[in-house]
Parts: structure tokens; sequence; C-alpha cells
């Protein structure tokens, strides 16, 4: 399916009743998701920093905070493609990396391919993991299948096999806080109103996760959450790239689909839909 460059000098990719938008000029970030014109992600008007869907390194020891200008605000290139939006981000000094970023429709399986790619630009192995961090708006319900290790002091709750966060602002401050755990079924999910937003992608086991992260980790605060994935720590030669794969889709919930925490209709629902879009996992390019 070949993107188009809207009237705003974004890039969009359109099917059926899916929109698909990212803005080069932002750092290559993601700014729209919708299903029949309801959007999943955050957006400016809330935060001016923290909105839409970004790519970070990790662990964040590495980098502390804010994240690196050319990760989240500076400008990717768009690079020639026919069926797919390919950006490439500019070097970090700091890091010695330079992030990619490819995304293409499936149609088929009405689903986003998002393939995120850590190109080492120094001279020495550099050892990361990629980061996809996505804001959604607030008063969602968040839940994934979970494994043993979790933690965190973001008060979140495991019903059976799985964490859930229903996110209300009462009680939460504008810094927030966050859990971080791991995950056990390749999938992430998210619902606003009746739509039901799912990330799938290869499991990992705890071992091949980033330094004091988690492979699936919750953040809120009193304005928005934030939904995100990690990939594999992995070590990255000079001139090579370590490549992720995540597969991101929207579905209409069926009626009968309680949503609520521990609602196990709504977990398998989740789960059917991973199971269809499960991502690649990661490579050495």
């Amino acid at each position: 399916m070949t993107p188009f460059v809207s009237s705003e000098g974004t890039q969009v990719l359109e099917f059926d009743d899916i929109a698909f938008e990212v803005d080069p000029r932002i750092g290559g970030r993601v700014i729209s998701f919708r299903l029949h014109g309801l959007e999943v992600l955050l957006g400016r008007d809330v935060d001016p920093h923290n909105w839409g869907s970004t790519l970070w390194t990790s662990p964040q020891s590495d980098w502390g905070w804010p994240p690196p200008a050319e990760f989240d605000d500076m400008a990717f290139a768009v690079e020639p493609a026919t069926d797919a939006i390919v950006l490439a981000g500019p070097p970090s000094d700091l890091l010695g990396v330079a992030l990619a970023k490819r995304f293409s429709a499936d149609r088929g399986r009405r689903s986003i391919l998002v393939e995120h790619g850590i190109r080492n630009v120094s001279s020495r192995p550099k050892r990361f993991a990629p980061w996809e961090v996505s804001r959604v708006p607030a008063r969602g319900l968040t839940f994934f299948p979970t494994g043993a290790s979790a933690g965190g002091p973001l008060s979140v709750r495991r019903i059976g096999s799985a964490t859930w966060y229903a996110h209300e602002p009462d009680g939460l401050t504008d810094e927030g806080s966050k859990s971080f755990a791991d995950g056990t079924g390749g999938f992430i999910a998210h619902v606003v109103g009746r739509v039901l937003f799912v990330k799938s992608f290869a499991d990992l086991p705890p071992e091949a996760q980033a330094p004091g992260e988690g492979e699936v980790e919750i953040y809120a605060n009193n304005r928005y959450a934030e939904v995100e994935v990690q990939g594999a720590y992995a070590t990255i030669e000079p001139g090579a790239t370590a490549s992720w794969m995540v597969r991101w889709s929207l579905r209409d919930l069926p009626s009968s689909v309680r949503v609520e925490p521990g609602s196990a209709e709504l977990l398998a629902f989740a789960a059917s839909v991973a199971s269809e879009d499960r991502g690649s996992g990661t490579r050495l390019t």
C-alpha cells in the first residue's frame, strides 16, 4: 500500500476504516492511529512534549531525562519507498546510534507493521534494547498476560494470568509512576471506548530484557497513560542495525465483551487478535 503526504506534511497510511499518521519532522513520531475516526493516541493538546508514539533506546539509565533530541524532536529523513513509510533519524552523539523506522500496512490482517531499527554509528560495540512508548488518553484500560516478575510503584491489579490497569486521574500526580513486568503472551492491549488497540510482538525471556527495565511497562500520571514495550537487550556491532518488529491492530469490541479488569472474554479477544498478528522479533542485520 502506497503512503501519501497530507496537506500538513505528515505521512499517512489508510485502508478500510483504519488511518495511521506519522510526522517525520518531529522525531518520526506516530501522531495518530484511528479506527473509523476514533483516535487511540494522545494528542499534543494534552502535553506538548509527551504525546503520540515514539522510539527510545533502553535502559533509560544510559540517557536519563529528557530523551535525546535526536530520538524525539529532530527531523527524520524520509527515504524513497513505494509500499511503506521509511524514516532515518540523525545520529546521537551521546549514544553513538541512529534510529530508523519503517511502517507498512498489512491489509489482509488489518494491521500496521512497525519495524524499529537501532544502527550503531560508532566504532565500538553498543548494547541497547528498543523501547516503544505510546501515549494514550486518560481513563482507558490496559492489560497484558504476565510472567513471574513484576514491580514498580504504579498500582496495578493482577487478576488470573494477566495484569490490569484502569487509568483514573484522581489520586495520580503530575509526575506519575510506573510498573514493570515480564510479559508472557507476546502482546499488550488497551481499550479506548469500545475500540481495542493491540500491540503484538515476539515474547522475551526475562534474561533478554534490559537491566532495570521490563518487557512491558505502564506509566501513568493525572493526564494520560503510556503503553510501553521493549525488545531484546542486544549487542550491536559497529555498522550493524538491531531490528525489532511490532504489529499494531485496532478492532471494534463485540457487544458481548465486558470492558473491566479481569474480563475473561476481553483477554481472550485480545489474545485472538495477537495470535493473528504476531510480531517477528529482533534480528541483527
